[in-house]
Formats: C-alpha cells, sequence, structure tokens
C-alpha cells in the first residue's frame, strides 16, 4: 500500500528545518580545541553545547530541529 502523503523533503540530509549532529559536533570541537591550543578561554556554554551534542549522537540522534 502506497502512502498518499509524499514526503516535503526526499530524505533528512536535504530539509532545510534539520541539522547534522556530526557535523555541528566536528565544528564546535574543532573550534573548541583550536581555542585551547592557542590558550584562549573557552566558556561553559561551549563546553556544555558539544557535550549535548556528543550525547545526541551517542544516543543515534544524527539530525536535530533548527527550533
Amino acid at each position: 500500500m502506497t502512502s498518499a502523503i509524499t514526503p516535503r523533503y526526499p530524505n533528512a540530509a536535504s530539509d532545510p528545518r534539520l541539522t547534522n549532529t556530526a557535523d555541528k559536533w566536528r565544528t564546535l570541537n574543532r573550534q573548541v580545541r583550536d581555542k585551547e591550543w592557542n590558550g584562549e578561554p573557552v566558556t561553559n556554554a561551549e563546553r556544555d553545547k558539544l557535550a549535548t551534542l556528543k550525547q545526541a549522537l551517542n544516543d543515534d540522534k544524527h539530525y536535530t530541529p533548527n527550533f
């Protein structure tokens, strides 16, 4: 049986309402490591966001909503 509802986007990767969690984690991780390497301060908010993204990846949440 085919669905009467067609998806708006063919897959999650092309949906602009979602963000790839792994890409976001990689970007933030690099920024934090670069700051640490350069002796710049890293805020607790940045560390908390990094930990939250890592936990989402561990929970197999590959995409997060942008709201």
